[in-house]
Formats: C-alpha cells, sequence, structure tokens
C-alpha cells in the first residue's frame, strides 16, 4: 500500500478536478476528527500499558522469569499499538484541499485496510511476542500450582480470546469510524469521475 508521501506526491501530480472548497474542508475537518479520536484512544491503551508495568514490577520484582514474560507481552501490544496508530495518524493528517482521483482512492484503500490488520507483519511478530511471553510465564510459574496443565492452558489460550476480542472491536470501530469517511469519499470519486467523462 502506498505510504502518506507517496499519496500527497500523487495528489500533487494528478490533474485536478473541480471539488468546492468548502466540501474539500469539511472533509479534512472529518478526517482531523477522525485522527484526534484514534490519539484518544491511543493514550488510553498506553496509560493501560503503563499501569500494568508498574503493577508487574511491583508484584512480580522477586520472580525475574515471570517478570519478563509478562513484559514480553506488553511490549509486543504496545509495538503493535503504535504501529497501528502511525497508518491511523497518516490517514488523519490527508489534506483535501486539491482533490484528485488517484489521491482519493488512495485515501479509500487506506482506510479499508483499517478493517482487519491482523494478517500484517506487525502483528504477526507481536503475536509471535505474545505466546513467547506466555511461554515465559508458564515456565516461571510452573512449580507453583498443582495441575500446571490447567495454568498452561489458561495462560496460552488468552491470545487467542484476546484476538477474537480484537476483531469484534475493531469491526465496530471500522463501521462508526471508517465507514463514514468511505462513503465520502466515494461520493467524491463519483462527483470526480462524472466531471472527468463530461470533459470527454
Amino acid at each position: 500500500m502506498a505510504g502518506f508521501e507517496d499519496l500527497q506526491q500523487l495528489w500533487q501530480q494528478q490533474d485536478q478536478h473541480c471539488f468546492p472548497r468548502r466540501d474539500a474542508a469539511a472533509l479534512t475537518d472529518a478526517f482531523r476528527r477522525y485522527g484526534r479520536r484514534n490519539d484518544l484512544i491511543g493514550l488510553a491503551k498506553i496509560l493501560v500499558i503503563a499501569t500494568q508495568l508498574c503493577f508487574i514490577v511491583s508484584v512480580f520484582r522477586h520472580r525475574p522469569v515471570t517478570m519478563f514474560g509478562m513484559c514480553l507481552l506488553d511490549f509486543s501490544a504496545l509495538y503493535f499499538m503504535i504501529w497501528d496508530w502511525r497508518n491511523q495518524r497518516a490517514i488523519a493528517r490527508l489534506d483535501f484541499a486539491s482533490p484528485s482521483m488517484k489521491f482519493v482512492e488512495g485515501a479509500i484503500a487506506q482506510l479499508m485496510a483499517q478493517r482487519n490488520p491482523f494478517s500484517s507483519r506487525q502483528f504477526l511478530t507481536a503475536l509471535a511476542g505474545f505466546w513467547t511471553g506466555g511461554i515465559v510465564i508458564v515456565a516461571g510459574q510452573w512449580h507453583r500450582f498443582q495441575r500446571p496443565w490447567i495454568y498452561a492452558l489458561v495462560v496460552l489460550g488468552m491470545p487467542f480470546l484476546g484476538f477474537a476480542f480484537g476483531r469484534w472491536i475493531r469491526r465496530v470501530r471500522f463501521r462508526k469510524e471508517c465507514q463514514p469517511l468511505i462513503d465520502r469519499l466515494e461520493k467524491v470519486l463519483a462527483t470526480m469521475q462524472e466531471s472527468t467523462d463530461s470533459k470527454l
């Protein structure tokens, strides 16, 4: 997928189409609101992870193996969260002052990618970190339980539950945040196409 800089270059190089300045400003403002919402969500996630890390250090400082496993879980989540947030920030920075068809199509593609980021290399890397952290936690706590296999199944099954919950959350957010923007962009694209056809 093209990056933000590539899309900006396409935006500037393509032939300009008739697009009211007021509509362009409204669309740009809608994308800025999208970015602000995602900034607040990202900040909340960072606060949760920071609180977890403080809790881990205070409770498990005498169990270094368990503490390492839990920190690996949190840092894996942080890695994916930062990558996802950067993609959302790139979308929020799109400027619709002088629209082009290629640029609008690229913006739609970026928004559509927000539906399911869980097939990306970054997510798979984070998932591997989750699994490794879970295995380390199980190894560190194995001797503390009479039935360690049950404990192992619970800990190693948590990434699956987290994955299912994350997909559900992402679908809800996509419908509320991205789909309205996609609908507006598709209308813009249709208007541009009609303008192009009328000139032929």
